[in-house]
């Protein structure tokens, strides 16, 4: 069962088609080791701080075994972006983007932390988030409060729509389940007139995957030069 989002679950945010001023739709050249894959046909749009830098982390016992260990700082890509979620999310909004939707939806459990990187991304690109939120049957139907996430969606403008653990469990409890019950919200709300994107849960698809090998490549190009100074450091000591 999925209760109707009320005026009071949705905090009510002017509609800015930001995409056209502050950020851009960038071209896509995957990087030669993926060349043979099909290439994103709508680019990416920048939303996230990258490339994020790579940090050595000293680590005495490591050391020792002579391991050099790094650190990739994807914590910085923007905390209301979650991390490492920008990066498929870059490429899904600009899809959503190029395909004239007006909203996206998606699904998680309550605090869900890839629900408020989907509503961050969609605000920023100027459309609508519709947020379908599990919960414990027992708080079915309550006001789902503003502790966590909860309060970053509504101040994203998120439309929240909550669906029991029963009912999920009724529809298959899996992946299968939350793709059902996104496409459900999407069937009301296109009958609404509204033209949404849907963005299975996590915002896992083929597409999405673009974002991990573009940092992949990010990964290897910042190694490079790290690399290349390990290697002179060894050479200078053999020689010493």
């Amino acid at each position: 069962q999925l209760a109707q989002p009320s005026a009071g679950r949705r905090l009510a945010l002017p509609r800015t088609p930001m995409v056209s001023v502050l950020l851009q739709r960038l071209s896509y050249t995957p990087p030669p080791w993926a060349s043979a894959l099909a290439a994103p046909t709508h680019g990416r749009i920048k939303l996230g701080h990258l490339p994020t830098p790579l940090m050595r982390w000293a680590c005495g016992a490591l050391s020792e075994l002579g391991v050099r260990w790094s650190i990739k700082r994807d914590d910085l890509s923007g905390n209301e972006l979650s991390g490492n979620k920008v990066r498929k999310l870059e490429f899904l909004m600009a899809e959503a983007v190029a395909g004239g939707h007006d909203c996206v939806v998606t699904i998680g459990g309550v605090q869900s932390n890839h629900c408020r990187a989907t509503a961050a991304a969609a605000r920023l690109v100027g459309l609508d988030a519709h947020l379908i939120l599990l919960v414990r049957d027992k708080s079915f139907g309550d006001e789902p409060g503003l502790q966590g996430n909860l309060l970053l969606d509504r101040l994203l403008g998120a439309t929240l729509h909550l669906c029991s653990g029963s009912d999920y469990l009724r529809q298959g409890g899996d992946l299968a389940a939350m793709n059902r019950i996104n496409e459900q919200v999407a069937a009301e709300l296109r009958r609404q007139g509204r033209v949404p994107y849907i963005v299975p849960v996590g915002g896992t698809t083929p597409l999405g995957t673009w974002g991990y090998l573009s940092a992949v490549e990010e990964l290897r190009q910042q190694l490079q030069p790290e690399e290349g100074a390990a290697a002179a450091a060894e050479e200078e000591e053999a020689e010493a």
